[in-house]
């Protein structure tokens, strides 16, 4: 017996950032892989009005279908992304991706790390401010830092203002963070290496590792700050998309492939990723690997970072989306449908 396949996601909310609308392009192409491998699939887009409606009946029909989950928040709100998940777990059905737990420990980049870290995996030093630090206040940790809010995805919130350089930038970006973002802003070391990012396939328990990608930065003059922007994952065609070009796989020697996917493989593990995740690296001033973010449920588009590292490990797209929905049915047979 093969499942059914439903492809459920968010509705672009009404502010349709553009991170929200891009789901889209990962709708379709997965919709279009399904069909391809010959499933009977349908698409589900939900917000909060309808989203229990939609499991509910979903539910009804749960013991042969498969959830392709590529919920990435609610009613454009990116912290509602574990809900969804958490709901579909209290309807037991069967979903691809990451648990709830999971989804919420790494979209808080303070517990995230502070797991990772008593994994022995290495992360940038840091503190959180839910508050505009007083002008006696000593700054969290040595200059050039770089300053994020603590509970968003697909880098929002990032721009090159975001490394500071003085205690003054350096209130006055948390400042702007707060009132932007109304959630606690992270405060990490920034560091000047090189980017990579590994995308990790499978269980928690025995994660594979694809080619290490690299994010090179061209035509960055100087000490200008090397940052993946949200304009550059986001805004095709903008300066920061044209100076950030994704090389995969990366131009690196075997003993730095081999750490970085190392580390990879810690880090999902760490937190529980399951079926594909990303894991996302800078070196610091000796050149060390450090994990700056684990991306559970990330961007799995065709013409996105993880399907890129697994043609070049060979595969297909298509061999990837079967793998996932395959996972995940015997998920469901071993729990006794």
């Amino acid at each position: 017996m093969r499942p059914r396949v439903v492809v459920l996601h968010n509705l672009p909310g009404k502010d349709r950032e553009a991170s929200d609308v891009g789901v889209m392009e990962e709708v379709e192409d997965v919709f279009q892989a399904c069909t391809t491998l010959g499933f009977e699939t349908s698409r589900m887009g939900v917000d909060g009005t309808n989203l229990w409606d939609h499991l509910q009946q979903v539910s009804s029909a749960r013991t042969s279908t498969v959830v392709f989950n590529l919920c990435e928040g609610l009613d454009g709100v990116a912290r509602h992304e574990f809900v969804v998940a958490g709901l579909m777990d209290l309807c037991r059905v069967f979903f691809t991706g990451s648990t709830a737990l999971t989804l919420a420990c790494c979209l808080d980049k303070w517990v995230a790390k502070s797991v990772l870290r008593s994994a022995g995996v290495p992360v940038p030093k840091g503190c959180v401010y839910t508050q505009v630090p007083k002008r006696t206040d000593p700054p969290g940790l040595p200059f050039p830092a770089i300053a994020k809010p603590l509970r968003e995805d697909g880098s929002l919130g990032l721009s090159e203002r975001s490394v500071v350089t003085s205690y003054s930038r350096h209130r006055e970006q948390v400042a702007w963070l707060l009132e932007t973002f109304r959630q606690p802003v992270l405060v990490e070391s920034y560091l000047p290496g090189r980017e990579f990012n590994v995308g990790v396939l499978g269980d928690p328990r025995a994660p594979r590792a694809l080619p290490p990608a690299e994010i090179r930065f061209v035509g960055y003059q100087g000490t200008e700050p090397r940052v993946l922007t949200h304009a550059a994952k986001w805004d095709t065609g903008s300066d920061d998309d044209l100076r950030t070009q994704p090389v995969c796989p990366a131009d690196i020697n075997e003993d730095l492939a081999a750490r970085l996917c190392e580390l990879a493989q810690r880090s999902v593990s760490a937190v529980g990723c399951r079926d594909y995740a990303r894991v996302d690296f800078r070196l610091d001033s000796a050149d060390v690997p450090q994990v700056i973010e684990v991306n559970p449920n990330p961007d799995i588009a065709r013409s996105a970072g993880l399907a890129r590292a697994v043609r070049s490990s060979g595969r297909t797209y298509e061999d990837l989306i079967a793998e996932i929905v395959e996972r995940t049915w015997k998920r469901c047979e071993s729990a006794g449908r």
